[in-house]
């Protein structure tokens, strides 16, 4: 296998194939010469695992630079003659074989999603300031994790022409360079006291935002939006000038929730004080916000709304109510309840996401907004391993699916019940979800086959033995399943043993309870054959119309394309219907 970009300063000619996928590229001076990029490395077995919704794949943070290439000048229209055609045939030839250089700037932990701060010209406290990168990095293991933020001092204008873009190839000494590299924010984990008293569980952060600084007063902060429990709320970050250093959880700056929305999605700034942002809540849909930053602890910070869609569907979303509940003796585990406030009489539809390491927060969807206006309420449980409560919580669960996640997830439908906002009894329990949330959903009518009375699954992981060898993350196979990931490994029966003892398949004598499967046919990640083999597995033991399944071509996991989520959306409340009737007491 070839060796991946090393500190050591190497070229690679473009003409040739790259031992890397180069991503997320910024410029990193502003004569464009320099740029930072994810570089994407190949596992062993020269595999390219599956990046989506997986934060841990090999990859560091790269600068590149671009040869110093002389601008064509214009030549008269009457100089003609093949040598002067020839020589510009060579010259030609000669740059398009230019090399171009590239030296690792970061390889501690999977890192990505750089971005470049520019001092602003015109800003006496920045204009002698250097440029600022960020990037984040998470755990080599599970596929979500806390994340961690880094931060380097770049070189300004005159010391680029003595460094990374010096003509003198013993002038770019990169060692220094890489020195510099500090640990802003690290991973969180376990918060000294509880994330619903304040308590910092760490950055979770897919992508930085494309525009993430504010330069306020003289301190830049890098914002971002992070998963804080259930809530996704915008979080700023000081980090400069001057040293950067790990930083304590005190100095890191929650926002004001925009227009009290618990849901923010994205936020980006202007460089200097200005922010804008994109926010939800459970019956809110998204709204545009702005403000800007008139003190240096943002205590004054008011949100102004730009666009106000919730107000055009205020007297549907009217008698709804949304809230997070603790499910007592099973912490971290919370649950997110939609439902109406009038009447907790009603259907309770259990709906677990997927990952298992991702989380519910409490954004705006109008399927669930839909299905609380048909008559139900939607419990959406954060259960061990979700996102968002520290990385101890998310290490606890590995080893233990279909365990510690099931047993949250029953924890959360009959805390409700203990609550007075939910039933038990035919036709008032159902469950919703795909993928990891798919196979929990196979486990608890598996191992609890008379307490829900319908089930529709999307893409769910059935057999974790026999998906190790199909799926694009073999890794989350042996991961999850309490074992370190082996790409040069075989699967003995002894292996096979641990991962089928963990999969729901073990239980499907046990089923009773009528399920919708809806599968994907071009699935990557959860394999058709998962719940191809489920469905069949279920007629063959009497089901009958019992267990029907839908194929989606030409769709993948998430089942997004336009008609597969109508389709998917219209079905599952159809089969609720048929199957989840209410019966006479």
């Amino acid at each position: 296998m070839p060796k991946p970009p090393n500190s050591n300063s190497f070229s690679h000619q473009l003409e040739g194939p790259p031992v890397f996928s180069l991503g997320q590229a910024v410029f990193a001076s502003l004569s464009g010469r320099s740029i930072l990029a994810t570089a994407y490395l190949r596992s062993a077995g020269d595999r390219n695992l599956g990046i989506v919704y997986c934060t841990n794949r090999p990859s560091i943070i790269v600068r590149i630079t671009l040869p110093d290439l002389p601008t064509p000048k214009l030549e008269d229209e009457d100089e003609t003659g093949s040598d002067r055609k020839k020589e510009e045939k060579e010259k030609k030839k000669e740059e398009e074989t230019t090399d171009v250089e590239c030296h690792t700037l970061f390889s501690d932990f999977p890192a990505r999603s750089p971005r470049v701060w520019f001092p602003v010209g015109d800003e006496d406290d920045s204009k002698h300031l250097r440029p600022v990168a960020i990037w984040v990095s998470s755990a080599k293991e599970p596929h979500g994790s806390c994340s961690r933020l880094h931060a380097l001092e770049l070189p300004n204008a005159e010391e680029l022409k003595s460094s990374w873009e010096s003509t003198n190839p013993e002038s770019r000494d990169q060692s220094s360079l890489s020195s510099g590299c500090r640990t802003v924010v690290d991973s969180v984990w376990d918060p000294p006291q509880s994330v619903e008293d304040g308590g910092f569980p760490g950055l979770y952060i897919n992508q930085l935002p494309t525009n993430p600084f504010l330069f306020v007063y003289g301190t830049l902060y890098a914002t971002c939006v992070t998963i804080w429990g259930c809530y996704s709320d915008i979080v700023a970050i000081p980090i400069g000038p001057g040293a950067i250093t790990d930083l304590q959880a005190e100095s890191i700056i929650r926002l004001p929730r925009p227009g009290r929305r618990r849901g923010t999605t994205v936020v980006t700034c202007d460089g200097k004080q200005g922010i804008a942002a994109v926010s939800s809540d459970l019956t809110e849909p998204n709204d545009v916000f702005t403000a800007s930053i008139h003190d240096p602890d943002f205590a004054s910070l008011e949100w102004h709304h730009i666009t106000n869609t919730a107000s055009r569907v205020r007297n549907l979303t009217f008698g709804l109510m949304g809230k997070i509940i603790d499910v007592k003796e099973r912490y971290p585990t919370q649950t997110i309840y939609l439902g109406s406030e009038a009447d907790s009489d009603r259907r309770l539809i259990t709906m677990a996401h997927g990952g298992p390491h991702s989380v519910t927060p409490l954004f705006f969807s109008a399927p669930l907004v839909a299905l609380a206006l048909c008559g139900y309420n939607v419990s959406m449980p954060n259960y061990t391993g979700s996102l968002g409560y520290g990385q101890r919580w998310v290490e606890e669960l590995l080893g233990k699916i279909g365990r510690l996640d099931v047993d949250d997830v029953m924890g959360s439908a009959k805390e409700l019940v203990k609550r007075g906002m939910a039933r038990e009894g035919p036709g008032m329990q159902l469950y919703m979800g795909g993928s990891h949330g798919g196979f929990l959903g196979a486990h608890v009518i598996g191992q609890y086959p008379t307490f829900f009375s319908a089930a529709v699954l999307r893409n769910p992981v059935i057999n974790v033995a026999s998906m190790i060898s199909t799926t694009d993350i073999p890794d989350w196979t042996d991961v999850e399943c309490g074992t370190s990931y082996n790409p040069a490994a075989l699967l003995l029966p002894e292996n096979y043993s641990n991962l089928y003892s963990m999969s729901p398949i073990q239980y499907v004598d046990n089923v009773q309870t009528p399920v919708l499967l809806n599968i994907g046919d071009v699935d990557q990640r959860v394999p058709p054959s998962q719940g191809k083999e489920y469905y069949h597995l279920l007629k063959a033991r009497g089901m009958g119309d019992k267990v029907e399944m839908l194929w989606f071509p030409e769709n993948g996991h998430p089942l997004d394309k336009v008609e597969a989520e109508r389709v998917c959306w219209e079905t599952a409340h159809a089969w609720f219907q048929k199957y989840g009737k209410k019966t006479a007491v």
